[in-house]
């Protein structure tokens, strides 16, 4: 594993073993931290050359309310393209910030993903995936 950014909301990793990005968000971001938070994770991605990413929001508090429509049209998209093929997303514990996450899960269709209550759970799914 090595941790190629750590800030106070969000870290993300290579898991080498795996090839999998793990990302995990903490606290609240407003609609630039988090649109510059994913163009750094395709950064990431592109320099990596992984195909799968562990997403895990479970202490993510503010949800992706204002970006739903960039991360439907315009984000995932630019995933696949990337060569991500697959997303396994741990869903916060924060109520508004899981609705809004449910509502883009719900809406993208260029990778195959899933939610999860539990991290446990997402890397059994993504090792599989």
């Amino acid at each position: 594993m090595k941790t190629l950014t750590d800030t106070p909301g969000l870290t993300i990793i290579h898991d080498t073993r795996n090839h999998w990005l793990h990302l995990t968000w903490r606290g609240a971001h407003n609609e630039a931290e988090s649109k510059a938070a994913c163009l750094l994770i395709l950064q990431k991605i592109r320099q990596t050359g992984t195909t799968k990413i562990l997403n895990d929001a479970t202490l993510d508090l503010d949800g992706w309310s204002e970006l739903t429509r960039w991360l439907v049209q315009d984000y995932f998209r630019a995933l696949a393209a990337a060569g991500v093929r697959a997303l396994a997303w741990v869903v916060p514990h924060n109520l508004s910030a899981r609705i809004d996450t449910d509502r883009v899960m719900a809406r993208q269709t260029h990778l195959v993903a899933d939610t999860f209550t539990d991290a446990e759970e997402a890397y059994s799914w993504l090792r599989h995936a």
